[in-house]
């Protein structure tokens, strides 16, 4: 999930007619056994723009990098854990290990 929140502590738990848990709990609780998402390899996507926020992991060689956001071109080489956010794109030349994980 992208953000955490905690519920009114004086909201009901559980619908009375139903005995089902009701908003915003379910919700609360399903943050807590959700798993984690999985790391994804895109070192041959790029460029890679991103759906959700997240770290790009790039990994094994002295790579040029390019981390477009909005109208903002920033230029980083070497080997790097960036954190991007929605609509982030990035793009990279050399043959290396590129890993997205996804908030």
């Amino acid at each position: 999930m992208s953000s955490t929140f905690l519920p009114n502590m004086l909201a009901p738990l559980v619908d009375v007619k139903t005995g089902k848990v009701i908003p915003p709990w379910n919700t609360f609780l399903q943050q807590l056994v959700q798993a984690a998402p999985a790391v994804q390899d895109i070192s041959t996507s790029s460029p890679f723009t991103a759906n959700v926020a997240g770290v790009v992991i790039f990994t094994g060689g002295t790579p040029v990098i390019t981390l477009t956001r909005g109208t903002v071109n920033i230029t980083l080489t070497g080997q790097r854990i960036i954190p991007i956010a929605v609509g982030d794109t990035l793009t990279w030349a050399s043959a290396i290990t590129v890993q997205f994980l996804g908030a």
